[in-house]
């Protein structure tokens, strides 16, 4: 799976080098499941659901490795684009829920 938006975050961090970059949980999910078999892209999609739902970064990493246990032998490529952008996916961790 390419990155979302190849070269966006570079280019804005070239010009605002303080900018904190947040890529759409949206797209992420659909670029997840993209090849996901018919037959498994309810569950998948389920799965997916508690990563971005966490409360806090540590709880997310904790349920992306639960994610993986279960689809990573069946879907490699999603966990790598999870892992991949895993710095500009979990950026609103930073913040109270609020914002």
């Amino acid at each position: 799976m390419r990155g979302q938006h190849d070269g966006f975050s570079e280019a804005i961090t070239a010009s605002y080098p303080k900018t904190e970059i947040q890529k759409c949980i949206i797209h992420q999910i659909r670029n997840s499941t993209r090849y996901v078999s018919y037959k498994d892209l309810k569950k998948v999609t389920a799965d997916l659901k508690p990563i971005y739902k966490a409360s806090t970064e540590e709880a997310a990493l904790l349920e992306l490795d639960r994610f993986e246990e279960v689809w990573g032998t069946k879907y490699p490529l999603i966990i790598r684009s999870w892992r991949n952008n895993w710095t500009e996916l979990a950026t609103f961790f930073k913040y109270p829920p609020e914002i």
